[in-house]
Formats: C-alpha cells, sequence, structure tokens
C-alpha cells in the first residue's frame, strides 16, 4: 500500500485497485477518523459506507485499469465529514433513484442503497478515464476545543521568523537589482538562493515576453538539465502550463502522468514538487517551479513560504525591469527615428527653383517618422530644370536609406540631367547590387525642362504615368521602364513632349491615387477632373498644390488608410512670380 503523498489537509491515500488493498484502505481512513476524536459509532457507519463504495471503484476495473491507483481522500470542517473516491474504470450510471433491491438475495443495488442511507450527500461524477464519489455527512458531535499552549507559541514563533526571513530576503533582492545588475544574471543568482532557501533539488523561472502565449525561459538550476527555452502556452497538458492559465498552484509526484511534451520530463521520472504563478498588477507575469529529485515532496510551512513569497516578489521585480528596459528601447528607436526623420528632410530642398517660365510646388507626406518618398527640382547652369520623384518598395528605416542613396547618386550625376534616360540608366546600375541584395526596387521619374519652358522631356522607372493639361484635355505620357534594382542591364527611353499647349504638369508617386475612399479609389479619371479644373481656372503651383492636397487628405481620411504619397505641380507661364510661390514644399508625417 502506498503511504499519503504531498501535504494535504486531511487523509490522502492512493492503493492498487484490489479488494484486499480496498479494505486495508477503508481501515485507513477509519483508523484516521478515530485519531481525529471521531466517535465510534460514527466509525462503525462509515466503515459500512467506505467499504461498499472502495468494493464498486474496484469491481468495475478491467485487468488493465486494475494496474492504476485508486484515491481516496478524507476531510473535517467543524461540522461535517467528507470522503472522495476517484478510480480510473469506466465507472456506471448512478440511479435517478437508489431503492433496496426486492429480491432479498440479489446484491446488485444493495451497496448504493447503504451508501445513500448511511450519508447526508452523494454524488458520482462519471468522466472519461476516471470517476469521482464525493461522500458527505454531519458530524454528530463538535470536537472539544484544545489548545497546546506552548505549541501555539512555538508557531508564532516559527511564523515570525519566517516572515522576517522573507523580508530581509526581498531587501536583500531590491538592493541587488539597485546595482543595475542584468535581469538574466539577477534571476540566476536568486534562483539558487531560493533552491537553498526552499530546500529544493530544481527550479525553473519562465517570465512572459513579447510574445504572446510563450514563456521564455529565464533560468533553470540545476544548469546541467537542458531545459526547455520556450513553453507554448496552447500546451495545455504541461504542469507549468496549467499553473499558468489556471492562475493557480499545480503539484506534482510521482503518480503524476507527465505528458510526453511536458518539459518538467527533462528533470528526470522520480520528481515531486509545485509549479507556482507569477502575478503582476493582475497580468501573468510567469510560472517559478519548484522541485526535488524524490517521489514526493513534503515542505515546510517556512519553505511553502519562501517559494510563494520570494518567487512573488522576484517575478514582479523581473517584470518591471522588462518592461522599464522595453519603455528605454522605445525611447532609443523613437529618438533615433527621429534624427534619421532630420537627415531625411535635409536633403529635401529647402525651396523648389521657380524661373521666369517654369513654376513648381510639392508635398511630401510620410506615415512614419521616415519614409521611401522622395522628390527633387534642380536648377541646371543652363537654366533648365530637372524634376524628380521616386518611390522606395516599403516604408520605414530600410526605405528611407535607399532614398539617401538615391539622392547622392543623382546629385554626382547632374552632367547628365538633360537626357533622363542615360541618367536612368546610371542609377540603376549603380544602385542595382544593393537593391537586389535586399530584395527591394525604386520607380522613379526624372522630367527635364528646357529653360524657356517649352520643351519637356521624361523618362520612367516603373512609376505612374506623367500627366499633363491645358485646361480642355489630358495628356498621359507613360515612359514606363523596369523599376531600379530589377535587371542590372536595363534599357530606358527619353519621351519629348511639346509644351506649348500645356500649363499644368503632374508627377506623383502611387501613394496619391493607392488610397481607397467610400469603395472607390483617387482614381485616374479624379485626377484627370481635378487637373483639367486647375489648368482651366489657371491656378498657381501653390494653389493647384494645396487643393490636390485637400483631395488627397479627405481620401485618406474616408478609407482609414494611410501611405507615403507625394506630389509634384509644375505650371508653365511667363507671369511674375507671386507670394504664393514661396513655401513650395510642403511636408507633412501621418
Amino acid at each position: 500500500m502506498s503511504v499519503p503523498q504531498q501535504q494535504f489537509d486531511g487523509f490522502r491515500l492512493d492503493f492498487p485497485a484490489t479488494l484486499d488493498d480496498a479494505r486495508n484502505a477503508v481501515r485507513s481512513v477509519i483508523k484516521w477518523l478515530a485519531d481525529q476524536q471521531i466517535l465510534p459509532d460514527e466509525c462503525q457507519q462509515w466503515e459500512l459506507v467506505l467499504a461498499e463504495a472502495a468494493n464498486n471503484a474496484v469491481n468495475y476495473a478491467t485487468p488493465e485499469q486494475s494496474l492504476l491507483t485508486v484515491r481516496i481522500e478524507a476531510a473535517l470542517s467543524a461540522h461535517d465529514i467528507e470522503v472522495r473516491i476517484t478510480d480510473h474504470t469506466s465507472g456506471f450510471d448512478w440511479p435517478d433513484h437508489v431503492e433496496l433491491p426486492e429480491d432479498d438475495e440479489c446484491d446488485h443495488g444493495r451497496g448504493l442503497f447503504i451508501i445513500s442511507s448511511l450519508t447526508d450527500h452523494v454524488s458520482y461524477l462519471r468522466g472519461k478515464g476516471h470517476n469521482v464519489l464525493c461522500l458527505r455527512s454531519q458530524r454528530k458531535s463538535t470536537p472539544k476545543p484544545h489548545e497546546d499552549t506552548e505549541a501555539t507559541l512555538e508557531l508564532m514563533t516559527a511564523e515570525v521568523a519566517s516572515c522576517y526571513e522573507t523580508l530581509a530576503n526581498i531587501f536583500r533582492l531590491i538592493a541587488d537589482a539597485g546595482n543595475d545588475v542584468e535581469p538574466v544574471a539577477l534571476a540566476s543568482r536568486w534562483l539558487e538562493e531560493l533552491r537553498e532557501l526552499a530546500g529544493a533539488d530544481f527550479l525553473v523561472l519562465r517570465m512572459a515576453g513579447t510574445e504572446a502565449g510563450r514563456l521564455p525561459i529565464v533560468g533553470g538550476v540545476p544548469s546541467a538539465i537542458a531545459w526547455d527555452p520556450l513553453l507554448e502556452l496552447r500546451n495545455h497538458d504541461a504542469v507549468e502550463t496549467l499553473a499558468a492559465v489556471t492562475r493557480q498552484d499545480q503539484w506534482f509526484d510521482e503518480s503524476t502522468t507527465f505528458a510526453t511534451a511536458d518539459p518538467l520530463r527533462k528533470a528526470g521520472e522520480h520528481i515531486s514538487g509545485l509549479s507556482h504563478p507569477l502575478e503582476s498588477g493582475g497580468d501573468l507575469a510567469g510560472v517559478l517551479t519548484v522541485g526535488v529529485f524524490k517521489p514526493r515532496w513534503e515542505p515546510s510551512a517556512r519553505e511553502l513560504n519562501v517559494v510563494r513569497s520570494l518567487g512573488d516578489f522576484l517575478g514582479a521585480l523581473l517584470h518591471g525591469l522588462h518592461r522599464r528596459d522595453e519603455a528605454n528601447q522605445s525611447r532609443l528607436m523613437k529618438r533615433e527615428l527621429q534624427i534619421a526623420a532630420d537627415i531625411q528632410r535635409s536633403l529635401l530642398p529647402a525651396e523648389l527653383p521657380q524661373t521666369p517660365f517654369v513654376h513648381c510646388a510639392a508635398h511630401l507626406a510620410t506615415v512614419g517618422e521616415v519614409g521611401g518618398d522622395y522628390l527633387d527640382a534642380i536648377l541646371l547652369p543652363d537654366g533648365s530644370l530637372l524634376f524628380v520623384v521616386a518611390d522606395v518598395m516599403g516604408k520605414g528605416v530600410p526605405a528611407a536609406l535607399f532614398a539617401t542613396a538615391f539622392h547622392s547618386l543623382l546629385h554626382s550625376h547632374l552632367d547628365l540631367a538633360s537626357q533622363p534616360s542615360r541618367l536612368m540608366r546610371r542609377l540603376n546600375k549603380a544602385m542595382f547590387a544593393e537593391l537586389d541584395r535586399a530584395d527591394m526596387f525604386i520607380t522613379a521619374q526624372l522630367v527635364h525642362i528646357s529653360a524657356d519652358g517649352l520643351t519637356l522631356q521624361v523618362c520612367g522607372a516603373g512609376h505612374a504615368p506623367l500627366l499633363l493639361s491645358g485646361g480642355s484635355q489630358i495628356q498621359e505620357v507613360c515612359a514606363d521602364g523596369p523599376p531600379l534594382g530589377v535587371t542590372a542591364d536595363a534599357d530606358y527611353q527619353d519621351f519629348s513632349v511639346s509644351l506649348a499647349s500645356y500649363t499644368h504638369v503632374l508627377l506623383h508617386t502611387d501613394g496619391l491615387s493607392d488610397v481607397v475612399s467610400g469603395g472607390g479609389i483617387l482614381s485616374r479619371d479624379e485626377l484627370h477632373t481635378w487637373l483639367r479644373g486647375v489648368a482651366a481656372a489657371a491656378s498657381d503651383a501653390g494653389t493647384s498644390r494645396d487643393s490636390l492636397h485637400r483631395l488627397h487628405r479627405s481620401a485618406v481620411d474616408a478609407a482609414s488608410q494611410q501611405d507615403d504619397a507625394t506630389f509634384m505641380i509644375i505650371t508653365r507661364g511667363a507671369q511674375t512670380l507671386t507670394a504664393n510661390t514661396q513655401n513650395s514644399l510642403s511636408h507633412a508625417k501621418g
């Protein structure tokens, strides 16, 4: 017969599923009741009940099921006696009404009648793989209070000493954490301390990280055990997972059947201990598992207090340190992004160049601090102008880095500005290797306008068409070669357009038109309608830029969607510059 397992406020015994062991188990329960000063007639009554109940738990066992143990538990309160019997048989259906069999020689049903008649409450829970019979009766006599003053004083002294020891260790832990120790090093050091204080053989500490549903290991002792680095919370069969999900202590011992994927199997076969959930501010902070290399662990009240109190504080402290590090990292990243944004904005012209014949205005908007859109307008020595709009695939810092490289290469090859196709080939050749390595590409559009404002040359690399209008018609120029970074030896062509009949030109990235708006998009037709309108009204470049910005902003707001968006308006005319042409480049962060 097995002996009582872990510490339990009552009686608990596991015994083999045989009739002889069942009878011995019943005798052990009755002896325990007698030791608890239960009256002899009550003990005799419970002996009849438990004999029938234990026999039922054994009689229904198949040969395979008889290899599994039956558990009997008894507990006392001030008013009741309660006994639970758990077996691993197929069980039976408990009848709605228990009656004495009419045939005096028939034993079937007689045991259930005895059980029901001699107890105040009976419940039978039949489950898959195990069944639980719960029996309860009111005590016939209330035990007389007995107080051992000396024992009480000893217990109080031990509790005070335990609290003082725990408090002293917490102060030591706080002081240690104040020395700016790395959280992992702090956890490893205190796991060793905690193992000694708890009288344990091994400990495992897992803390909630940034990834939901997983508990990575922070430390485990002894280090010789190859603890699993990650605990998946969806593995509900693992002891540590049960502690995390239920937020309740989970005991384990030699009778525990560990799932195949349970990380605690790494500690060995004959282990026992406790998995204790750690909380911080109502959130799950982690799980601390403490155990011994023995079939059962019977920790003292002091050892349990150390595990729970000091373990809770260590978990809360590490959780706080993790949150602090996350906040510091977030602030550092934000600062770095602000610096990157300042550098990127410094690459843009403060004001776009204007000539007596050509005026321009532009707007660049990024979703984050930095983006992949780029624009430029360069006044060349002969009075002509080069306009550039580009879009690096993606967003954020990688896109901004390639946009910066694009700017540097562009300004180092301005000798080719009057031949946009040659300049585009030079840019593609210079950037191909890096773009290909990063699996990225750039769409771009180069527009060269002569000094007199009458001739336009355009070359595109996977970019949206150039739009021109004189007020009554729209022309699209699809000067479209492959994006930069797709083919090392890509060929690009120049397209020439006479601007004699056009007054307004629009260059833009796809962020301007790829916006969902009420089920549609800021479509080609809408852009055409807008461009005809500003051309017919002879709106200057700044006014045209502002009206297109408002149109795009309304589409973005309706769609609850954002993207980097860049566009440039070029107007051609002989009028004198006005105040509206100042602040020709606007910039916004979404």
